[in-house]
């Protein structure tokens, strides 16, 4: 007994001191490939197949959890840095194709123009209900940092380096849609509201709603690594999109968007999201978790 203990402790040791496809390559070795290792007819064997085998197979997703994404680093800056050129350039343009409204073009604006399914976003403006929107966007998106912190820094890096892809991709896709669709907001139809607001540039910046976009693709990218990593969670999943649905409805509620704006920023925010997660996962360590069972595949 003593001798098998040594053996898995070793083993474990072995994994934790290297790192990645060599420790990994080493495992399968031992177990597999080097019979003499653990001959599934020998006493060492049959002494890990109860607690010490459960242990190690339990263990070992556990290590592996620092592997969920894969990030070549300079392609990923390479990526971001071409993608933020894109984005601030829209800076520039949006002064150039979106121009401020006289006031007979805003007098006649009319709600009768608006789909019927958008009517409901005709409250009075509210700085206060806008302001909370903001509070609960950074309630979003600091929950899914939390999600993606690692103590390891490597790790951690590859996680910031994702949610940073995620996050600029959203922001150009936003910026240059609201730039060619130059969209009113709902608070230009109250006539409460003063000329002086509704003629700046941002007024014309309703569709699609940036603060869904980003609270939704940042509780996607949350939700999906720590799906991958300890699975299902309604706690986590709650707070991740509750959040992002509050900032959503806020948005509405303050005259600041139309119900399809954040509803189409919902939809291209989680969508973007899923799709580079899906892109940096590590593609040769796939674990599932069954009711009796912990399955572990590794692509060599």
């Amino acid at each position: 007994m003593k001798d098998c203990e040594s053996k898995i402790k070793n083993i474990i040791l072995s994994f934790t001191r290297r790192g990645g496809d060599s420790a990994l390559a080493e495992l399968y070795r031992r177990i597999y490939l080097n019979k003499k290792h653990f001959d599934t007819s020998s006493r060492d064997f049959l002494c890990m197949k109860k607690t010490h085998l459960f242990f190690l197979i339990l263990l070992i997703p556990i290590l592996l959890n620092s592997y969920i994404f894969e990030v070549d680093t300079t392609e990923s800056l390479i990526f971001f840095s071409s993608v933020l050129a894109l984005d601030l350039s829209n800076n520039y343009f949006d002064r150039q194709l979106i121009k401020a409204p006289t006031e007979l073009e805003l007098n006649a604006l009319s709600q009768d123009d608006v789909p019927f399914f958008d009517k409901i976003a005709f409250q009075p403006y509210s700085s206060t209900l806008k302001g909370y929107s903001n509070y609960a966007a950074y309630l979003a998106t600091g929950s899914t940092i939390y999600c993606l912190y690692e103590s390891d820094r490597r790790v951690l890096l590859n996680n910031l380096l994702v949610f940073s892809e995620i996050m600029i991709v959203q922001s150009a896709i936003v910026k240059w849609t609201k730039t060619l669709t130059h969209r009113y907001r709902p608070f230009v139809y109250d006539e409460d509201v003063s000329y002086s607001k509704k003629k700046q540039r941002n007024s014309q910046h309703s569709f699609y709603s940036m603060h869904s976009s980003t609270v939704f693709a940042s509780a996607t990218c949350g939700y999906y690594y720590y799906f991958q990593k300890y699975g299902h969670n309604i706690l986590i999943g709650s707070l991740l999109f509750g959040t992002a649905g509050a900032t959503a409805i806020l948005r509405v509620a303050a005259a600041q968007h139309f119900p399809s704006d954040v509803v189409v920023g919902a939809i291209v925010g989680s969508g973007i999201s899923y799709v580079i997660c899906k892109y940096h996962q590590n593609k040769k360590l796939k674990l599932s978790f069954g009711y009796d069972s912990i399955d572990i595949s590794y692509r060599f």
